[in-house]
């Protein structure tokens, strides 16, 4: 499990790190705004487009095979982005290193259901979730000072290093398990007919949404109306993406004694409705701000966890698991491409931080919603 979860924090590295070097990238490859967003936005728009078409074909290599591939393609890609001198071998680096990504964090839920037992499913599923704030959260804060110190093609160097790391790792202990299928149609389709796969994967594209519409635009929010430091604002940044890890494993653990998912995240949605508005209010002093963030990120913890147990309850060790897994990737994927846009067009439009909450506070709302209609076996241990 530990090998399993290392792996994932080492692909989730691959946002944060990604985020941390784009201010040296857009020196050095003279990127514009544009560009700079597609750079960033790559791993998203693949997780979008065809997350649960992936999920299934990624069924039939067997789901530890697909990890290994996964972290190999992330070693090459950040051994070749360190070695190009273009724009175009930049994009295809970033290309091959969302690919890897998508292929572990599609191939490693689904495998830890296998290799845990019944009793503890639902608590390891949703210790899952500890992986993206943990990896992002980290890259963010060991990224600049490595780029400080060698470079940003050296900190690509070594982030190359630990992924190949993780890989050694995986390959001792994490075994090649599954069971390969052929691909099946009634696979694919089969993530598409469960009423609580589709639920919880529209349920996660809108927490995703508010998410990263309110963690993500917050570094440019303090330089922008704090007048902070971009090093401290990204500071900042990564210490409200680290803390949402300890509240996911603290929804695994309810849900694993008992606690129904009904509870818990219509209890995050209420927290992070509460914690939002302090978050997007220029008026209030940047210390309340901030804390307010911290919050925000702490209870929003909650929710991925006890969506990926219930995720589990339903699809671990289906035909339609890989799908499964996909379909839900797929709906974080979107919500993390549209969820930032909107939350700045309707600021721009109302020219407001409280029209910008009250988007936030009807997501939350939805997000609540659809966990109490979940049908029972996924909402419910």
């Amino acid at each position: 499990m530990a090998a399993l979860l290392g792996a994932g924090v080492v692909a989730a590295a691959q946002i944060g790190g990604a985020a941390a070097a784009l201010p040296v990238l857009t020196d050095d490859f003279g990127l514009g705004s544009a560009t700079a967003a597609w750079y960033l936005s790559t791993v998203s728009a693949l997780s979008a487009v065809g997350g649960a078409l992936l999920g299934w074909l990624g069924q039939t290599l067997g789901f530890g095979r697909q990890v290994r591939l996964g972290l190999t393609a992330i070693v090459v890609a950040d051994l070749g982005g360190a070695a190009v001198d273009s724009l175009t071998g930049l994009l295809v680096a970033r290309v091959g290193e969302g690919i890897g990504l998508v292929m572990v964090i599609l191939a490693a839920p689904p495998l830890l259901s296998e290799v845990s037992g019944p009793e503890h499913r639902r608590l390891v599923a949703g210790t899952w979730g500890a992986y993206m704030p943990v990896g992002s959260g980290l890259a963010a804060l060991l990224v600049p000072p490595a780029i400080g110190l060698v470079g940003w093609r050296g900190a690509s160097v070594a982030d190359a290093c630990v992924a190949a790391g993780a890989l050694l790792v995986v390959l001792r202990w994490v075994p090649s398990a599954a069971v390969r299928r052929k691909p099946s149609l009634a696979g694919l389709l089969g993530a598409f007919r469960s009423r609580s796969v589709v639920v919880i994967s529209v349920v996660f594209g809108l927490y995703s949404a508010q998410y990263l519409a309110v963690v993500g635009l917050l570094p440019a929010a303090l330089v922008a109306d704090e007048g902070l430091s971009v090093a401290d604002a990204g500071l900042v940044g990564a210490v409200v993406f680290l803390v949402n890890a300890p509240a996911n494993l603290l929804g695994a653990y309810l849900v694993h004694r008992g606690v129904p998912l009904r509870w818990v995240v219509p209890a995050a949605c209420a927290g992070m409705a509460v914690t939002v508005w302090g978050v997007l209010d220029p008026a209030l002093p940047v210390e309340l701000r901030v804390a307010s963030a911290v919050a925000f990120s702490f209870v929003a913890g909650l929710a991925p966890a006890a969506l990926f147990a219930g995720l589990a309850a339903v699809s671990a060790g289906t035909g339609s698991a890989g799908a499964a897994i996909g379909l839900v990737t797929q709906g974080s994927g979107v919500g993390q491409l549209l969820g930032p846009p909107l939350v700045v067009a309707v600021g721009t439009a109302a020219g407001s931080g409280t029209a910008q909450s009250a988007v936030l506070v009807c997501l939350s709302c939805l997000v609540a919603a659809g966990a109490v209609l979940l049908p029972r076996g996924a909402r419910s241990p």
